[in-house]
């Protein structure tokens, strides 16, 4: 960067444990130069060169003010991160007040502290303002937001389908880029299905639709009662674990569905890779990672017939509407396990997909946006 001021990668909004967040910022900031700025375990904000980062989440911060804000991805208003920049030694040469040159920022945040700094910053989706868990999310998305959308330069969407939703959000469209999410082969792909189990990778969220795939499930049941496999669905608990269990109880053969919360990256592969499918029945969804997950190892996919859905995966999934009662789901899944031809042109077609979208080209194009606003 001019002047030898650094970019700033701001990732004070990363919470703890497992997230798709969190898998963006493993799989895109290490191909990144900059600070990092993230919460120490100690819970303190620390700027960490990035040939001394590690991609692993923080801590949750051990102060009950600094963990709600952390909670709330509001850890930047708990912060006087001017003065941590000066003590760093980060002023600028002219003595001017000390901030970044750039700042980037692989969440939904700018920094507010920093106003007329170019920032680039990313939108994985508006989820909340259309099918929310809660109304202080939707609440947030549609009154602190927009200030974020104002301070940022520039806004990544990750897929078409959220750069519309940005724009009907009153975002103006010239600050708006497309960069969808990459991903890396790193195994051979499943030459045949191992089982008629199925997998669907969704939390217990009003987005993930869980109703519509349980009454797809009690069709299957009833239909092809010949169908001896399991769908396991995958994901933490939430407000609809209660009706998701209730729906469980009421399939004709509940120990053919089970609920689990995690399982380690070795064995959830492993499921992966012995199932016939991957499922989504999701409603609503910014990218739906999990489908580019699968495809990457060669595993069909049925899934929600929605636009961001259509997107990506037109010709290399299989489409099932949702408000049908389960019927177009069911004969789905009986038609993908009877016809192996099916299933490989599957298998081979989202394997394509898989290799066009790699992590060295979405990173490349971050890189660009960077490099263009590092110029103005």
């Amino acid at each position: 960067m001019a002047g030898g001021v650094p970019c700033l990668i701001n990732l004070l909004s990363w919470l703890p444990g497992h997230s798709g967040f969190g898998s963006y910022v493993q799989r895109v900031v290490p191909g990144l130069e900059g600070l990092r700025l993230q919460l120490s375990a100690a819970g303190e904000a620390v700027l960490v060169p990035s040939e001394h980062w590690s991609p692993e989440p923080p801590p949750w911060a051990p102060s009950h003010r600094l963990r709600w804000l952390q909670r709330y991805s509001l850890v930047q208003h708990g912060l006087d991160l001017k003065s941590l920049w000066q003590q760093q030694g980060l002023a600028m040469p002219d003595g001017a007040t000390p901030e970044p040159e750039l700042i980037y920022s692989p969440f939904f945040d700018a920094m507010l502290c920093w106003p007329e700094v170019p920032q680039l910053i990313t939108c994985h989706d508006l989820t909340p303002l259309v099918a929310s868990n809660s109304r202080k999310a939707w609440l947030r998305y549609r009154f602190w937001q927009p200030r974020h959308c104002r301070t940022a330069t520039r806004i990544i969407a990750i897929s078409r389908y959220v750069a519309d939703q940005l724009v009907a959000f009153g975002v103006p469209a010239a600050k708006l880029c497309v960069i969808p999410n990459g991903i890396q082969l790193q195994r051979p792909p499943i030459p045949a299905p191992a089982s008629d189990d199925l997998l669907a990778l969704a939390r217990h969220d009003v987005n993930k639709n869980l109703p519509a795939l349980f009454r797809g499930v009690a069709q299957l049941q009833r239909r092809w009662p010949q169908w001896q496999g399991r769908l396991r669905i995958i994901g933490r608990g939430g407000r609809q674990t209660p009706l998701v269990r209730r729906l469980q109880r009421q399939l004709p053969r509940p120990e053919q569905v089970e609920l689990l919360e995690a399982l380690p990256q070795e064995q959830l592969v492993a499921c992966l890779r012995s199932s016939l499918a991957l499922i989504s029945a999701s409603s609503e969804e910014g990218f739906d990672y999990p489908v580019l997950e699968a495809k990457a190892e060669g595993l069909p996919t049925l899934i929600s017939d929605i636009p961001v859905h259509r997107e990506f995966h037109a010709g290399s999934s299989l489409f099932f509407p949702t408000d049908d009662e389960g019927v177009g789901f069911a004969d789905q899944v009986q038609e993908l396990r009877t016809d192996g031809a099916l299933w490989s042109h599957l298998s081979r077609a989202g394997l394509d997909l898989a290799r066009s979208l790699s992590v060295e080209a979405q990173i490349a194009q971050i890189r660009d946006q960077l490099m263009a606003l590092g110029a103005t």
